[in-house]
């Protein structure tokens, strides 16, 4: 017997826009590109979306990488700077 599988979680759009101090309008552009997983729950009309929690994640985890990779580029032009 297969067991049912129970709804994902998702968090809203403005609660996403939140998290990733973004718009609530370019959370719903990412969706539309397909950059952040979303989905319209059953019986909703309109706007309404829920964001994936754990894609959600992963695009916090890419805008921190590449923080660090910018900081760590402007680190070493400036000790290249600072050699000359």
């Amino acid at each position: 017997m297969v067991k049912s599988l129970s709804m994902p979680k998702g968090i809203t759009v403005a609660q996403a826009a939140a998290a990733l101090r973004y718009s609530e309008s370019q959370v719903r552009r990412m969706i539309a590109a397909g950059d952040l997983v979303a989905w319209k729950p059953r019986g909703q009309r309109g706007r309404m979306w829920l964001v994936d929690e754990i894609a959600l994640a992963a695009v916090q985890k890419s805008r921190i990488t590449h923080a660090r990779q910018d900081y760590e580029d402007t680190q070493a032009k400036l000790t290249q700077l600072e050699l000359f």
